[in-house]
This record gives C-alpha cells, structure tokens and sequence, in this order.
C-alpha cells in the first residue's frame, strides 16, 4: 500500500500545493476576520464624529465590496498556485474577472449614488425633484454597466468595435429624433444645478413676469400678476434673461420732484436736508442723497435715491407713499409748491397782438353767419 505524503500527486499537484494555497486562503480569512472586529470598530467610530452617513456608506463598502474582493483575489492568487488545465484556469479566470469588475462597479455606484444623494438633499425643494433624482442615478447607473459590459466583452477577446459603432449611431439617431426634448431635458438639469430661480420666486422674463408655481422636465410654469398661467420651455428660459425679484436682499430707488419757479433760492436749499430728514424716519430705508437736479422744462427738478431694505414690492409702495404724504405735508408747511405742466406765452407788441386777435374773432364770426345761411337754405 503507497504512503500518502506531503510529495503525494493528486490532479498534477502534490498535497503540499494543495496545503500552501488553503494556509494562504485561511490566512486571508483571519486577517479580515481581525481587522473586521478590532480595527474596522475603531475606524467607524472615528469617522461618524464627522458624517454618520459617510461611516454607514464605508462599513457597506468595504463589508460588502472590498472584502469579496479580497477572497477573490486570495483565489486568484491560490490557483496560480495549482497546476490545473489551461481550460479550468481561463474558466476560472473568468470567472473571477467577472466577479471582480461586478464588485468593482457596485462600489463606484454606492459612492457615486451617495454623493448625488447627498448633494440633491441639500438642493432638494419639492417631489419633482425628488424624481429627477431617480431619472439621473437610473442613466449614471445605465452607462456605468453600459461600460462594464463592454468592457468584460473586450476580455473576452470580443470584437466590440461594431458594437459600439452600432450604439453610437443609434444614439445619433435617438438624439435627432427627441433633440427638443433632450434639449428641454438638459436645460432642466441647467436650472436645477445652477438655481437661477426655485418655486415660489418672482421673476421677469421678456414680456413676461410671474411668480413660480412649477419646473417640470420639459417646461416651467409661472403664474402671471393677471391670474393666468403662463408655459414657457425650459429652453427658452435657460436662453433668456431673467430678474430674480425674490433674490432681491434691497431696492434701489429713484424718484423726482419738481416745485415752481417761483421757489425762492433760500427754501430751495432747504430742500434735500427735509427730503434726507423724512427719508431716514421711515424704516427699511437708507437713504442715499437729494439734489436740485435741473431747470426742468416746467419745474425745478429734485432727485432722490435711497434703499429699500425689503423685495417685496408691497413694502417698497407703502414705503414710497408715506414719503410723498410727508413731502406734500412738508413742502406745504415751508411755502413752496409742487409744479405740474404749465406753458406762458409771452407778446412783445400789445397792439399786433389785440389786432390780430380782432381779425380772429371776425373771420370766427363770419364764418358762422355762413353755416347759419347754409342751414336755412337748407
């Protein structure tokens, strides 16, 4: 009877090969084994003092995906190890290529998916955001094991070059066929990365301005002051110039005056200080400055600016009215008046003029003593 020994052949490889490559694999499993209990505890621990998400997301990664990896490799290793058939070791090599790009792309996406998460929750505003996200992870996730399998594919020592042609035309033609809709889609991605309005903000585009009710896929809707309803595409605004009233931290005013004449110089230079002293009285306002403008064509012109520390519009009108009730009260108290449209003709020969106003005044009468005879004529 043959002794069974550490030389003995068994499938072209002795026992000892065969003890070195399971030492080798039990070897691997306890150092995991020992950095999962000892150190991977203390790792969590250090890590969720700044992000709890970010240490659920590392412990998923390297328990369910470096660790696999880890055997993978460890069998990889161990086989070299082994004399086996050229058809077992492409079989397994195979096999453990597969495996190896699989656990490979699942961890790109979870840190991929987490950081689009945790992006998104920051941004996050209503549902239809919320679907968006599932749109986008849904395409990243396509492409990713788009390219994997294209990828195990040229491993395989498959030609891929017509493949690839053949869904580079396609999408081509895809994109031709849906190019407005593609590009309202991307343009939507444009307004919800780079926020150049949300829900809720009052804007002005073109002719038209509204508040905000809703930003879908392909259009924005917007409620007009009217009342109605205004559909515009996410193109045509992304395209356009848009005034983000909501944004608006303050106004800036400005606004004129213009009193009579008449207006001795003495009160006129009395003017900005009563203008400054009544501005600064009203809250959420600061004032800027008054001046005596212009000789005006009817009236000695006053400019004024100041801000408004408010957007909302409301606030600015009631703002703007209590500053005109209390100019009038004020210009009414100092004894000047405001101006409106007048014009003064001025006639340097009395006599042509009386003259001339004769000759008018008897053309008018003979020409109706002319419409009277007309009529009895008639």
């Amino acid at each position: 009877m043959q002794e069974i020994g550490l030389g003995t052949m068994l499938l072209n490889n002795s026992i000892e090969n065969y003890l070195l490559a399971l030492l080798f694999l039990t070897a691997v499993y306890l150092i995991i084994k020992i950095f999962d209990k000892l150190l991977l505890g203390k790792m969590d621990l250090f890590v969720e003092k700044f992000s709890h998400s970010f240490s659920v997301l590392l412990k998923k990664i390297i328990k369910k995906r470096i660790y696999p990896l880890l055997y993978l490799l460890a069998l990889f290793l161990a086989f070299n190890e082994l004399k086996t058939s050229s058809q077992i070791d492409k079989f397994i090599n195979l096999i453990l290529m597969i495996l190896t790009v699989i656990f490979v792309v699942l961890a790109t996406l979870d840190i991929m998916t987490y950081s689009l998460k945790k992006y998104w929750s920051k941004k996050q505003r209503s549902e239809e955001q919320q679907k968006v996200l599932s749109i986008t992870l849904f395409m990243i996730k396509s492409v990713v094991w788009v390219i994997a399998f294209l990828f195990i594919l040229d491993n395989l020592n498959i030609q891929i070059t017509g493949l690839i042609t053949g869904l580079g035309i396609g999408g081509i033609a895809i994109a031709f066929a849906a190019q407005n809709i593609l590009t309202d889609l991307f343009n939507y991605f444009t307004i919800f990365f780079d926020k150049p309005f949300d829900i809720g903000d009052f804007i002005i585009t073109g002719d038209y301005r509204g508040t905000i009710e809703h930003i879908g896929v392909k259009t924005t809707r917007i409620r007009s002051l009217s009342g109605e309803q205004l559909i515009i595409s996410n193109t045509d605004l992304v395209n356009s110039r848009i005034n983000n009233y909501k944004r608006m931290k303050q106004r800036r005013i400005n606004f004129s005056f213009g009193l009579t004449y008449d207006t001795p110089v003495e009160k006129l230079s009395q003017i900005p200080g009563i203008v400054e002293e009544t501005i600064k009285s009203i809250n959420k306002t600061e004032f800027d400055r008054a001046h005596f403008a212009e000789f005006a064509a009817s009236s000695l012109l006053f400019q004024v600016v100041y801000y408004v520390k408010s957007s909302d519009y409301k606030v600015y009108m009631d703002i703007q009215q209590q500053i005109n009730l209390q100019l009038k009260e004020k210009m009414k108290e100092l004894g000047v008046n405001f101006a409106f449209p007048t014009q003064t003709i001025h006639f340097a020969d009395k006599e042509n003029f009386h003259s001339s106003l004769e000759k008018i005044q008897k053309i008018e009468a003979e020409n109706k003593a002319d419409e009277l005879n007309d009529e009895q004529i008639n």
